[in-house]
């Protein structure tokens, strides 16, 4: 349980930073400016019952972010692996 809690609080930190390392990629403002970007958010702005303009962009924002925590915790996740692997043949 407290391992578990220490993942999330760490995923939780990674977030932020994930989540603007993301939106900085290279193409991403350029995918929107084609509109592929809204037409791939499409059925996401519609299932939502976004009217455009600022909705859209919260939904962008928030799909973004848990993307983000997502790829955290699976960081998290990995590196609590890799370190118990490594503890467990340091012992041996």
């Amino acid at each position: 349980m407290k391992k578990a809690l220490i993942g999330i609080v760490l995923a939780l930190a990674l977030t932020l930073p994930i989540a603007v390392g993301i939106a900085r990629m290279p193409g991403i403002d350029e995918w929107f400016a084609s509109g592929a970007g809204s037409e791939f958010f499409a059925p996401l702005f519609n299932a939502l019952g976004s009217v455009g303009g600022e909705n859209n962009t919260d939904i962008i924002v928030a799909t973004l972010l848990v993307v983000s925590f997502l790829v955290s915790l699976m960081l998290v996740v990995v590196s609590f692996a890799i370190f118990s692997h490594l503890r467990r043949t340091h012992r041996r």
